[in-house]
């Protein structure tokens, strides 16, 4: 009876377990005590079981022996008479008698829990027959499962019972138990073990590909004619549908376990199942999506980056899965960790074309998310400056903005921009926020500024009237100091590029280009070769800017007035200093606020001349062909001059056989287009697999002109190495030659000597001085004797005298 009352008092236990809070620890000690005694009698009675039928076995055998001996086939018709169902290891190919929708009946409640009772007493039977038949036949292999079910190790006995469903699921009910209870189990390493049994057991032979598992209920009960095959397979799916849910709230316990590896393999069987079957896909998908908010970063990372592997086989669940994401970020109760992680899940969605309405509900949810963070934003600012009033903690309202929310509203932002393009959407919702767009781009960090600004660009371009607010905002961005160290500088001359190209006001234009040209000098090489760079790709798409950037300006008429106003009397003073005053406001300034009144197309972009002496060779080399007006043949690619580059070749570094892959997704890495302007940068590229190697025979052997400007450095340097070597060659034969030859005069080897100097300078790849080949310019030893030489007090004495 003790045993029967822990039997009936366990499901009620596990039923309040799964989710609804934490128990003591005197209840787990009881819980896990019932569960081992459970699953320990039920191993024992599946062991007894078939130690009883091998016994019957042996004593019976006597009796058997003829009748197995004379044939096989009545042996398969005994078994076909006891069996209602042959073994098949997928059960849900098994044939059933048609549904005929003529002859229906209707069935009451007790009818169908009565049905219901029978055919779970046939699917006993059936195991019971299958058991006792596969005894008889295969006696040493059921020997053998006992053996290991008995005495074997964690992994033996799940290998063993995993053996047993695979030979026919639908007859081993007791196999199936034992493993569901396993999996149950407190021991954190047998019950994670126990569950991939079950997952792998679900996937490849328990549930159908195709469609979802039905309970009993839903099944065609009512026709007149429901044989025993029937109501076996009917029953059989429908416990297999209530274990499985059994099993979707076991893996909901591990997945908030505190132990990390837990929770990432539980991470992974969710995965497993939700990609492969679509049973309880729905539970499976909340299970998923959950663990965005785990408090550990590499589960949540690892839970994104999942969510990202389901779209490239099921392509139609992006619209299911973004409601569920977005169902987690914009529930009141969600924390930020949460939300972050949940919008950067949506931002990598990769879109197309079809993709309109799955466009227009992420940037429902963008703007949503959008408006309540800043909102609880301003009242925490709002209470900020309350409680510190005073101007030494004003400063940190920013503060607390940027660290919190940056990465949050860069996500937002990057969302945004990349469904614009899918969306139909009416500008008013974009209007909306315009202002609070505005905002961040001079209160946010810079990177997050740029998205903004990209994000007003696309939104203010259909419409004329933002458009000067959106170039006044970009042109004060130019002179942000935060410029020179940001990591977007690819994307914000592209921005660049294409709001200075679609822009009808050409002063403007000047004005821009004026303020990039005199920001350069203060930053690295690889952004200024990309502002040359822009900056002839510009005049090439709007070639009446060609003069302001080749023609030098006129300065002569300005001097001649000067010098008549020196001339005039006191009298037109007045006059002539309003004159000067109406000139100077023609004059460019470079203080507006407004680029289209700085004046920029009464001036030139002269300050492009200093960066043709820039010591960087590429540099000199764009600004040298902008003035001359001759194309850019450069790649737009801004790695490629900086620091790190040049270093990698320092150290002759071998170019690697591929690119690295940021990430997941191959679609969303910066790839180099064909889109005239638009530069690119990569990080951690190293040298690329179409460059040369600095120290190989190919460079060495190329010509100077066909070598990069800023490579050049590295082909002399080798290229005079080379030529050292084979001069050290010559000199060692020359001293073999004179161990040889020791009464040989000078200049008898000077012909040797001259064919070898003038295969040296060959090989240079620079002219020598010309008082190096000047050899009528050098003089003899008597020829020197002939100067007369100052002595230093002559010196002294000369520089005194000219003192005095």
């Amino acid at each position: 009876m003790g045993k029967t009352q822990k039997k009936s008092a366990r499901p009620s236990n596990k039923k309040n377990n799964g989710l609804k809070g934490l128990k003591s620890s005197s209840e787990k000690e009881y819980m896990s005590t019932n569960h081992d005694e459970v699953l320990t009698s039920d191993l024992k009675k599946l062991i007894n079981y078939m130690n009883h039928e091998r016994e019957n076995i042996e004593n019976s055998e006597y009796e058997d022996e003829e009748e197995m001996k004379t044939s096989e086939i009545p042996c398969h018709s005994k078994s076909k008479s006891k069996l209602n169902i042959e073994p098949n290891r997928f059960w849900y190919n098994i044939k059933i008698q048609p549904f005929s929708d003529s002859k229906k009946r209707m069935q009451t409640d007790k009818d169908i829990s009565d049905l219901y009772n029978n055919a779970f007493r046939l699917l006993n039977d059936e195991n019971d027959a299958y058991e006792a038949i596969r005894s008889r036949r295969n006696a040493s292999d059921r020997a053998f499962y006992a053996t290991m079910l008995k005495s074997g190790t964690l992994k033996d006995r799940l290998s063993t019972l995993s053996v047993i469903v695979e030979e026919s699921p639908i007859h081993a009910i007791k196999a199936l138990d034992t493993l569901f209870k396993m999996a149950g189990k407190e021991n954190r390493n047998e019950a994670i073990q126990a569950v991939e049994s079950l997952k792998n057991l679900m996937i490849e032979f328990l549930l159908p590909p195709d469609r979802k598992l039905k309970f009993f209920r839903d099944q065609p009960i009512n026709k007149t004619i429901v044989s025993n095959k029937d109501l076996i397979v009917w029953s059989f799916e429908d416990y297999l549908k209530r274990k499985y849910f059994e099993l979707i709230r076991v893996i909901e316990i591990l997945s908030h376990d505190v132990v990390i590896y837990v929770k990432l393999q539980t991470l992974g069987i969710i995965f497993a199942l939700f990609m492969e079957k679509p049973e309880q896909e729905s539970n499976l998908l909340k299970l998923l999506v959950n663990k965005l908010g785990d408090g550990d970063r590499k589960v949540a990372s690892k839970a994104s980056y999942l969510i990202d592997q389901i779209f490239p086989k099921h392509p139609h669940m992006k619209k299911i899965v973004i409601q569920e994401i977005g169902q987690l970020i914009l529930h009141p109760t969600t924390n930020h960790h949460s939300k972050y992680y949940g919008v950067i899940t949506l931002s990598r969605i990769i879109l197309a074309k079809r993709d309109t309405e799955v466009a227009n509900k992420l940037t429902d949810i963008y703007f949503i998310l959008f408006s309540t963070l800043l909102e609880t934003k301003d009242k925490e600012i709002k209470n900020s400056q309350v409680s510190h009033s005073k101007t030494k903690n004003n400063n940190n309202v920013t503060e607390f903005e940027d660290a919190v929310d940056s990465k949050m509203i860069a996500a937002l932002l990057t969302g945004i921009n990349r469904s614009y393009n899918f969306a139909q959407i009416d500008n008013t919702v974009y209007e909306k926020h315009l202002d609070v767009l505005y905002r961040i781009t001079y209160v946010g960090t810079f990177n997050i500024s740029i998205q903004a600004l990209m994000l007003i660009f696309k939104v203010s371009s259909e419409r004329e009237p933002f458009s000067e607010r959106f170039y006044r905002a970009l042109y004060h961005s130019l002179l942000d100091p935060r410029l020179i160290k940001s990591s977007k500088h690819a994307l914000y001359l592209n921005l660049l590029y294409k709001a200075l190209k679609s822009d009808p006001v050409l002063a403007r234009v000047k004005a821009f280009l004026k303020r990039l040209v005199q920001i350069c000098g203060h930053h690295e090489p690889h952004f200024i070769c990309g502002a040359l760079y822009l900056l002839a790709e510009l005049i090439i798409a709007r070639p009446n800017l060609r003069p302001f950037v080749v023609q030098h300006e006129n300065r002569d008429k300005d001097n001649d007035d000067k010098s008549s106003e020196k001339n005039d009397d006191s009298s037109s003073k007045n006059i002539n200093l309003s004159t000067e005053s109406q000139k100077n406001d023609k004059q460019y300034d470079a203080r507006k606020r407004d680029p289209q009144y700085s004046n920029a197309d009464n001036s030139r972009l002269w300050e492009l001349i200093a960066f043709t002496k820039h010591f960087h060779p590429t540099v000199a080399l764009y600004a040298t062909q902008i003035i001359n007006e001759q194309p850019i043949n450069g790649q737009p690619e801004l790695h490629l001059h900086t620091t790190t580059h040049f270093l990698d070749k320092f150290v002759f570094r071998n170019p690697k056989k591929y690119d690295k892959i940021k990430g997941s997704n191959p679609l969303l890495q910066p790839t180099v287009t064909s889109e005239p302007g638009k530069v690119v940068i990569k990080k951690g590229t190293g040298i690329s697999k179409n460059e040369l190697n600095v120290n190989s025979k190919e460079f060495w052997t190329m010509e100077l002109k066909d070598v990069p400007v800023d490579q050049i450095f590295f082909h002399k340097y080798f290229t005079q190495k080379h030529a050292g070597k084979n001069l050290q060659k010559v000199k060692k034969k020359k001293q073999h030659s004179e161990e040889d030859f020791p009464f040989v005069e000078l200049g008898e080897g000077s012909d040797d000597e001259n064919e070898i100097w003038e295969a040296m300078k060959s090989e240079m790849p620079f002219e020598l001085d010309s008082d190096l080949e000047n050899e009528e310019g050098d003089y003899d030893i008597d020829d020197l004797e002939n100067f007369e030489f100052s002595s230093d007090d002559d010196d002294t004495m000369d520089m005194n005298s000219q003192d005095i």
